[in-house]
């Protein structure tokens, strides 16, 4: 059946299980089969590291575990004799996944603290990039540093000396905890269509 159906239907459509039950019913491992997965594999990779979504996680999860138990030790032998690392392709996919699950994981445990997402907004409103002292969202410094610390911990920020500085920068994954009020914001700005301002001014004259 892997073969019967197109690759864009193993990669969008079908789910983790059915992808698990075609693998197991393989007798051999053929290019064919191998590239059909790949790009399924790739694919779903791509969907799940686009997603902000708490779903998202589990996706990870759930492929990560898949894809170690296709690219098991039992068969790198066989996927070896094929065109493409098919093997190490597949199990980096996994790793990516895993790690992808972790960052997932954190703005549901973090972003509650009370400033992290405040300084996570100030920072992108600076350019992503600020002298730590400059951040006086938090007078105690003491509780200011705490907190840093912990949003560092969680890969939200970044902090390195520069100088007698000590700069702290926002991550990917900083950023991507805060796009629904980045967008919110870029919405706020957006000047009015055409239309809109036109309609304004009639009712203003009339």
């Amino acid at each position: 059946m892997l073969l019967e159906r197109s690759p864009e239907y193993w990669a969008r459509e079908a789910s983790i299980e059915e992808l698990q039950s075609e693998v197991r019913s393989l007798r051999s491992w053929t290019e064919r089969a191998a590239e059909i997965l790949d790009f399924a594999y790739i694919e779903r990779s791509m969907r799940v590291l686009r997603r902000a979504q708490e779903g998202s996680r589990d996706d990870a999860l759930a492929l990560a575990d898949h894809l170690e138990r296709v690219a098991h030790d039992s068969v790198r032998s066989e996927l070896a004799k094929l065109e493409r690392p098919y093997f190490a392709r597949w199990r980096l996919l996994a790793e990516i996944m895993q790690r992808c699950a972790m960052q997932l994981a954190v703005p549901h445990k973090v972003l509650d603290r009370k400033h992290v997402r405040d300084i996570l907004l100030r920072l992108h409103a600076a350019g992503g990039r600020i002298v730590q002292g400059d951040l006086t969202l938090i007078a105690n410094e003491g509780q200011r540093s705490a907190t840093l610390k912990l949003m560092e911990q969680w890969d939200l920020i970044d902090r390195r000396a520069d100088g007698t500085s000590r700069m702290v920068s926002i991550t990917d994954l900083g950023r991507l905890a805060i796009a629904k009020e980045i967008a919110e914001d870029a919405a706020r700005l957006r000047p009015r269509s055409t239309l809109q301002r036109g309609c304004t001014y009639l009712s203003s004259a009339s």
